[in-house]
């Protein structure tokens, strides 16, 4: 299998003082600084476009943000207007995975929607402190992650099946075997969809093909994966951002451990020690918005479930709307610390 020329090492990651119990690696004797924190209002602000002339009902959902050990929300507020006029909606949660969201339906729709909440966010740098709600479908394939053929065959591959085994060593084989096999690269068509097959055969797409490829190796291995699709912040003190990030975290039975292969990738050429830090590490500067994959909204939708869910998912009598060609130009994350 082709591996990438990125320079990383174990030794690298060593020295960042990150974990002790892989193989060969000695961890930092210097003090563990407190994980930071960051908090800013963060506003997100979506346009659902007036359907087709004829349409009857239309349905409209928008996730909120997540709530954990990692983010703590206050003063949410949501609005839903249609001509500038506030129009009925309801907060609801999923079954599931307990993602929460905003729902509006509208009957005999004639005008744009638009939908928008903001919040104050304390989010905390992840060094897998987060202990979450552990569930028996984090350890079950999704429907573009299969568990058997190729994802098997890796994870046997590269010792990761092997139940016996420190569990922090092989998912550190699995976060290599991801970082060395592809590249970001949202030109080649196809990605975006976290397809496991894709990314296996392309080596090549976003942040939801490389977790998606993670997950599919991990939880073939025995390794529970979640996964968390959200927003990225810069470091600025406000700012705007373009759209969704993704990442994911395994378990070793007792804590939620993090990853950010795609944005490790991105750095691995030029900073290989910072590439290294992805593996057990998370910024502050991201909003989590969902968990899960092949997600079912409240109220059910109508349509197949989702692959995620950071953008808004409309329906039209009770079948999913026509993709928008605007819809980047119709939705805005903005934040401004606090």
């Amino acid at each position: 299998m082709k591996r990438l020329a990125t320079g990383i090492s174990l030794s690298a990651f060593s020295l960042l003082g990150v974990v002790a119990s892989v193989p060969g690696v000695r961890a930092d004797d210097m003090p563990v600084a407190a994980p930071a924190t960051r908090t800013f209002a963060f506003t997100y602000t979506v346009t659902v476009p007036k359907p087709a002339a004829g349409a009857k009902h239309q349905d409209a959902w928008v996730p909120t943000p997540l709530e954990d050990q990692l983010q703590k929300v206050t003063g949410l507020s949501v609005s839903a207007k249609v001509d500038g006029k506030d129009v009925p909606f309801e907060q609801t949660k999923d079954a599931e995975y307990g993602n929460t969201m905003v729902h509006v339906g509208l009957d005999a729709p004639t005008a744009d929607l638009v939908i928008s909440w903001t919040a104050t966010i304390t989010r905390t740098a992840d060094v897998g402190q987060g202990t979450g709600p552990m569930s028996d479908r984090f350890k079950k394939a999704d429907n573009l992650v299969p568990l058997d053929g190729k994802a098997a065959a890796i994870a046997k591959e590269i010792g990761a099946d092997k139940a016996d085994a420190d569990v922090l060593a092989r998912a550190k084989r699995i976060y290599d075997e991801v970082l060395t096999t592809m590249l970001y690269d949202k030109v080649a068509p196809g990605y975006g969809k976290g397809d496991f097959n894709r990314a296996c055969e392309i080596g090549k797409g976003n942040c939801t093909d490389f977790h998606a490829k993670f997950t599919g190796i991990a939880r073939a291995g025995g390794i529970p994966v979640r996964f968390t699709m959200g927003v990225p912040l810069s470091t600025d003190a406000k700012g705007t951002a373009g759209g969704y990030h993704c990442w994911a975290h395994w378990s070793d039975g007792k804590a939620w451990k993090p990853v950010d292969i795609s944005e490790a990738q991105k750095i691995a050429a030029k900073d290989a020690a910072k590439a290294q830090w992805f593996f057990g590490h998370l910024d502050a500067d991201r909003v989590a918005l969902t968990i899960g994959r092949d997600l079912t909204l409240a109220p059910k939708q109508a349509g197949k479930p989702l692959l995620f869910f950071a953008y808004p998912y409309v329906e039209i009598d009770g079948a999913e709307a026509p993709k928008d060609p605007d819809t980047a130009k119709r939705r805005s994350f903005t934040w401004e610390n606090r």
